[in-house]
């Protein structure tokens, strides 16, 4: 009703993105003829050649490139695109536009395409010309089926540089890790107070260290067959029985190879920290941080 009234006093706006102009041109001209202050504002796409057309009246062939955005903006001047009825153009980028998309369907539960995000993106870097009475309508032309391999696809959109790197690191790990003191032993020690140390613990491996530095790691299988072998072994050292250390990745290292680290002889990766100290992370710690 807002749309069509004849007295009014907030600024209604009407925000289409742009690619043959059927759409725009036509439903801006009824509500004009309703309402000469209705704002039609039509979306365009950088490597189009909408807006300065507009502008200027200059159709530049040196703004023509190839862009990703779906269905808006053109590469020539088509006869549906009534310049007199649209208001005014926003180029909005491919990246802001296939962001969007993934936006509108995650906050909004509407499963749009590629020029329904475009349209809202566009709208909201207009947001400084509207108030908060104003009453504004988007057309949303585009479902979200046909991009499932592209804008809903983060493969494709790092590809592309649209999608920062959101996989995990051991420094994100870490960070959903709960805080928990790093306990060492010492090589010097023996196999009876180490399983005495783990069983209080309960844990099932330990960093051995060597006056403070780490030399190797012990697990509870490296025990049992130490014991299974000759269970004199428990007044033993624990240098005798332990393996060679955790192997070693910085904050950086990436999930991937943090998994391909984590084996049945490395049953966890020691991180070195920015202040000199070390973590640990396990096959344990990469599985809660994936659930979230």
């Amino acid at each position: 009703a807002g749309l069509v009234g004849s007295e009014m006093c907030i600024r209604d706006s009407l925000v289409v993105g742009v690619g043959t102009g059927g759409t725009i041109s036509g439903t801006g001209k009824y509500l004009k003829e309703k309402n000469p202050n209705i704002k039609v504002w039509g979306i365009d796409t950088y490597g189009s050649v909408f807006k300065k057309y507009k502008e200027t009246g200059i159709f530049d062939k040196n703004e023509i490139y190839p862009y990703i955005t779906e269905g808006i903006g053109e590469d020539f001047l088509p006869a549906n695109v009534n310049f007199d009825i649209i208001d005014l153009f926003e180029k909005v980028t491919d990246k802001d536009a296939a962001l969007m998309t993934r936006e509108i369907c995650r906050q909004e539960g509407i499963f749009v395409g590629n020029s329904a995000g475009s349209a809202v993106a566009g709208l909201l870097q207009l947001k400084d010309q509207l108030k908060p009475e104003d009453v504004v309508v988007i057309i949303f032309h585009d479902h979200g089926s046909r991009y499932m391999g592209k804008m809903y696809n983060e493969d494709w959109l790092r590809e592309r540089g649209f999608l920062k790197d959101e996989k995990l690191t051991a420094r994100t790990i870490l960070a959903k890790k709960e805080a928990a003191d790093i306990v060492t032993i010492d090589c010097e020690k023996t196999i009876s107070e180490a399983i005495n140390t783990m069983n209080t613990l309960n844990i099932s491996q330990i960093p051995v260290t060597q006056k403070g530095m780490l030399v190797g790691k012990l697990a509870e299988g490296d025990i049992l067959t130490a014991l299974l072998e000759n269970p004199s072994l428990k007044s033993s050292s624990i240098e005798s029985i332990m393996s060679p250390t955790f192997p070693f990745v910085d904050l950086n290292t990436s999930i991937d190879r943090l998994s391909s680290l984590i084996t049945k002889e490395n049953s966890a990766v020691l991180v070195e920290l920015e202040d000199g100290r070390f973590d640990i992370i396990t096959q344990y710690d990469i599985i809660n941080a994936i659930k979230g």
